[in-house]
């Protein structure tokens, strides 16, 4: 061993970066967070990631997994899945929106196993969550935002991780920052970690990319959920659900072609406005409006139709035990036959919205094909992948981690990020994630 600390984070998301803030709270103990991309402090953020534009953020050089791509559908060719690399993870690229999801997605949780997680156990841990991520009711609609506000009265202004001045405040700056002057806190970038190492059962490091191994005491995997179960997969870890269960909000563009007066300005806000609609089960459809489609195609807007509650489950499996070597990714999109009724309805959504007069007003809607076919051909993701390590009861042979995310059948190895999840929430994934490491935290403190 070339290394070693109490405690092992791999990982400086939303996850990881929260337990390592929260564990370096004791003075007596030891936490060395490995991260795959680069390490910076607020004051060196870089400016493409700090700013108002995700677009920006999700195409700055060095802070996205460049190669890494992923199946929607059967219908589609693999393209590019975005994942954030670096500190902060993807809360440095991602659309800044917060919000926690319905009671019912947690009652399911433990319905599915996840004992302890149910509405009443988390709602307490989101309510610290949000007294340390800095989250502001977004008045800066822009055209798109204004548009579905007047079109749709029940449309909501997006609640984003931002501060007053605008900046992104992802959780390298709400946790890590007030926790790097701690000397018993080292953060490691550009630190790719292969696999856990192991005797016997028990978790005693990680070997990075390189070949450096580091001893630890325990072991907390915070990859996220596309590499979380690429690294156990590496460390043969034996379980039936690793990789499996993986799940992602499948949406629909519809692109407007934006009247001069209204496009967006530069280093203006993306996301603009937030419709919560509900098909058959509260808030189980949502649109999201944004000013700017691709920074590269100045003038276009998008309107995207989601559906937030999912049963289609897809895979991530190794393409080789090559660490630098991407897993392959495969959502399997409205392959569980009750998804295309709502994805039905969220497509319908945005076409009742750009159909309004207030929509016409600014833009020109462009051709698009809603038959089931052409909504297969075109359908998206919202970068909120999930599920592939999910929790559950430890006699349950699909779960990879039980109610303490600790990793079935091995000791001192944890696994903490949106992986563990037993079902994608009705919201966008990061304020949850940073929710089960605030709890996780906690569970664990007396323990590592």
């Amino acid at each position: 061993m070339s290394g070693r600390a109490h405690v092992v984070v791999v990982g400086a998301g939303s996850a990881g970066a929260v337990l390592a803030a929260r564990l370096s709270e004791r003075a007596d103990r030891s936490v060395l967070l490995l991260e795959a991309g680069p390490d910076f402090d607020r004051a060196n953020t870089p400016s493409a990631i700090a700013g108002p534009s995700f677009h920006a953020a999700m195409t700055a050089p060095g802070h996205f997994w460049p190669h890494l791509e992923a199946l929607r559908t059967a219908g589609q060719a693999p393209r590019r899945y975005v994942r954030g690399r670096g500190a902060g993870g993807s809360s440095a690229i991602n659309a800044m929106v917060a919000l926690t999801g319905e009671p019912g997605d947690y009652d399911e949780w433990e319905r599915r196993g996840a004992a302890g997680w149910a509405w009443n156990d988390v709602a307490p841990w989101f309510n610290r969550t949000a007294l340390t991520m800095q989250s502001v009711d977004e008045r800066e609609l822009g055209s798109v935002g204004a548009a579905v506000l007047a079109a749709d009265p029940a449309a909501e202004v997006a609640v984003l991780t931002r501060d007053a001045t605008g900046r992104r405040v992802s959780v390298n700056d709400a946790y890590l920052e007030p926790a790097r002057h701690r000397p018993n806190l080292t953060v490691r970038g550009d630190a790719l970690v292969d696999r856990v190492l192991f005797e016997e059962r028990r978790a005693v490091g990680v070997r990075l990319a390189d070949g450096t191994d580091i001893e630890a005491d325990a072991v907390f995997v915070c990859a996220g959920a596309i590499h979380s179960p690429a690294i156990l997969l590496r460390s043969q870890i034996d379980r039936l659900g690793v990789g499996r269960g993986l799940q992602d909000h499948p949406s629909f563009p519809i692109a407007l072609r934006l009247r001069e007066e209204f496009r967006a300005a530069p280093d203006s806000l993306v996301v603009t406005a937030l419709l919560l609609a509900t098909h058959r089960h509260t808030h189980d459809l949502q649109l999201l409006a944004m000013n700017e489609a691709d920074p590269a195609a100045p003038g276009l807007g998008i309107l995207l139709g989601a559906l937030m509650l999912v049963h289609s489950t897809g895979t991530v499996t190794l393409a080789s035990d090559d660490p630098t070597v991407d897993p392959v990714v495969d959502f399997a999109m409205l392959s569980d036959e009750r998804d295309l009724p709502g994805m039905r309805a969220a497509v319908e959504l945005a076409e009742r919205i750009t159909a309004s007069d207030a929509i016409a007003r600014i833009a020109e809607v462009l051709p698009y094909d809603a038959s089931d076919d052409g909504v297969r051909a075109a359908l998206g993701d919202y970068v909120h992948a999930s599920g592939s390590c999910r929790m559950g009861a430890v006699d349950d042979v699909d779960a990879v981690v039980d109610p303490m995310c600790r990793v079935i059948g091995h000791e001192r190895l944890w696994v903490c990020d949106a992986s563990v999840m037993p079902a994608v929430p009705r919201a966008n994934t990061h304020v949850p994630v940073v929710m089960v490491a605030e709890r996780l935290a906690a569970m664990v403190n007396d323990v590592v």
